[in-house]
């Protein structure tokens, strides 16, 4: 039954076309639509997570100061002294310092009764505060963290005023004489807008929040709602204490706040009412040691609006695209069949000769008739093939009279020389093209892998330009080969050959043996000098790329790759004389005698004196430090 070529592509057209929307629509739109509701909820569940180690991490550290400050002798001192000493100015001072260096809002040392003897606020000092938590637990000998609470002071606000009952925190820790004997607490006053910050520093959207609530289900951090809580009249001031987090509609505690103060850990998919009214997907972490609960919320609008609005796309995209595409299919069809029919009546119109003893392919479609007629077209060929000969001649003509080596391979690791020119075959030590052609290629390798790379990088890349090997010759003599090759491949992208030029570059490759046997010496050079000779990289932190033996032992090391890597910024005492040099050089471009203490890898200070010079590129671009240090310690 003859069958158009124009029907069968016009229905296959259709078919084909339409065939990937409909089974997006029903197979892969609901597992889309799943996936990015998973995926939503494994996002926010993991700024929940990290929000979650920058707070507890943020604690730590706060815990961490606060044994520092209890452990240097010098405030030790502190739990008996009086205003009237004379260390005491320097003692305020010295809180003073670490306050404003770490943000705190405050610092105070107390004695065993809970006298303030020392403070940074002057409302602090000389108060009692016996009867305050973080004095009780710290007296016991126990490193204690309040919860948020209403200062009991009068502290700065946000509006730069005095406010009684700011949300305010404390971290107290015990001092304790050199007989480890329990003297006085010292306490550490901070800010809650740190807290914030924090919070606030990842986003997952428009709407995404992230909030600390207190066991009894208040807000002990700012919303990012705050303007429209005000607005609603749900809050006065702030958001942290006022706050209770309870629906607007039943009064109880919100269902992600109610199932995190239990201590659980959770989320919720499906949404809930949050403390402004809106429909919300939560996460939510307790943190057992602090006793607040870490909630992460986005409107369920919001988050699940991609996944609604893919029905709706895909859907419409189906609809609107199918009446097009029929109409495209049939003029395509029409449009392809067409030269096919063409061709078919100008080759029946050449045909004039014996059809019988050529091509027999029996289809009962256009290309039926075309492969009749393309028989009478063989006599044509010869013509053609006789001056393709004579075009090869002239080919291989030039491709012999090429002084470098010119070769066709397979693609395989293995491959096998398709062809080659007299010059190539001449570097591998043969006397004609005839005697390498055939040969597997991986056997003029001094190392055979080198041919598997060569096949990986074309692979990879379709051309590797200028790479060199080690090869052998037939007599079994090595030389360097530089060479060039490209990876040809037909339509559909499959490997047919590789095509090749190559040079012997033996002579070469001895003069650079030369050069770096020069360069070494140069290097056992620096090496054998006493003082440190460096290379680093011009940035704020830096890094050595380059350093002599002499130079890495000054600086604790025991070689110089140990010490390449390391950032020239850590081996400062004073990370200030760092930004000093490179201001400098900067500036200057040379920066000598420069002194500076320093510390080796196990700690040990020493004292040097530096000089050096920053190295810029043509367009003025810093691109290195070089330098010369000593130890002048002893001096």
């Amino acid at each position: 039954m003859y069958i158009s070529i124009k029907s069968r592509l016009i229905f296959l057209l259709i078919v084909f076309t339409l065939l990937p929307f409909v089974l997006l629509r029903i197979i892969a739109y609901p597992r889309v639509q799943t996936d990015l509701q998973e995926v939503l909820i494994r996002n926010l569940d993991g700024i929940g997570h990290k929000q979650t180690e920058l707070v507890t991490n943020w604690m730590y550290e706060r815990i961490k100061n606060v044994s520092v400050i209890a452990e240097n002798p010098f405030i030790t001192k502190c739990a008996q002294i009086a205003k009237e000493d004379v260390d005491y100015p320097d003692i305020v001072h010295y809180l003073e310092v670490v306050k404003n260096k770490y943000g705190y809002t405050g610092i105070l040392v107390s004695n065993d009764k809970g006298l303030v003897t020392a403070a940074t606020a002057e409302e602090d000092a000389g108060s009692d505060i016996s009867h305050m938590d973080y004095f009780k637990r710290a007296v016991q000998g126990h490193t204690f963290v309040s919860g948020i609470i209403p200062s009991e002071i009068p502290l700065t606000n946000e509006f730069g005023e005095k406010e009684l009952g700011m949300p305010t925190m404390f971290v107290s820790t015990p001092l304790r004489n050199k007989y480890g004997i329990v003297v006085g607490i010292v306490a550490i006053r901070m800010d809650v807008k740190a807290l914030n910050d924090l919070l606030l520093s990842l986003k997952l959207g428009k709407t995404e929040e992230t909030y600390l609530v207190s066991k009894d289900g208040y807000m002990l951090t700012e919303s990012r709602f705050a303007q429209d809580l005000k607005d609603m009249g749900l809050i006065k001031r702030r958001c942290a204490l006022e706050l209770k987090l309870v629906s607007r509609e039943t009064g109880e505690l919100t269902n992600g706040v109610k199932q995190c103060v239990t201590g659980k850990n959770g989320f919720d998919a499906k949404g809930y009412k949050d403390y402004r009214g809106k429909t919300v997907l939560g996460v939510w972490r307790w943190l057992p040691e602090f006793k607040w609960g870490l909630i992460t919320e986005i409107d369920k609008d919001e988050g699940y609006g991609p996944a609604y609005n893919l029905n709706y796309i895909v859907s419409s995209v189906l609809i609107i695209l199918a009446f097009p595409i029929v109409i495209i299919a049939y003029f395509i069809g029409k449009k392809t069949s067409t030269p096919i029919v063409q061709l078919t009546e100008v080759t029946e119109k050449i045909a004039s000769g014996d059809l019988t003893q050529r091509i027999d392919i029996q289809r009962k479609d256009e290309i039926g008739i075309l492969a009749k007629s393309f028989n009478t077209m063989a006599i044509s060929l010869e013509e053609k093939t006789r001056a393709l000969s004579d075009s090869e001649k002239r080919y291989r003509e030039l491709f012999n009279s090429v002084k470098e080596g010119v070769y066709q391979s397979e693609p395989t690791e293995d491959g096998v020389f398709i062809s080659i020119n007299r010059a190539g075959a001449e570097i591998l030590g043969y006397k004609s093209p005839k005697e390498v052609i055939g040969m597997k290629v991986r056997d003029i390798y001094a190392d055979p892998d080198d041919r598997r790379k060569v096949i990986e990088k074309l692979t990879k890349e379709g051309v590797w330009k200028s790479f060199t090997s080690l090869c052998k010759r037939k007599n079994g003599e090595l030389f360097y080969m530089e060479r060039t090759s490209n990876l040809v491949t037909d339509e559909t992208g499959s490997p047919i050959h590789i095509n090749g030029i190559f040079r012997d570059i033996s002579e070469r490759k001895k003069l650079e043996g030369e050069l770096l046997e020069s360069e070494l010496q140069h290097r056992q050079l620096l090496k054998s000098l006493k003082e440190g000779i460096y290379q680093c990289e011009p940035s704020k932190d830096g890094v050595f790329t380059w350093i002599n033996q002499a130079g890495a032992e000054m600086i604790g090391y025991t070689s110089p790759e140990e010490a390449i890597g390391t950032r020239v910024k850590d081996i400062y005492v004073n990370p200030d004389d760092r930004k000093e040099l490179l201001a400098t050089l900067e500036k200057k471009g040379v920066l000598r005698d420069f002194i500076s203490y320093c510390k080796k890898k196990n700690g040990e200070r020493f004292l040097s004196e530096s000089t050096c010079n920053l190295v810029r590129d043509d367009n003025g671009k810093p691109i290195k430090i070089l330098g010369v240090f000593r130890d002048i310690t002893g001096k």
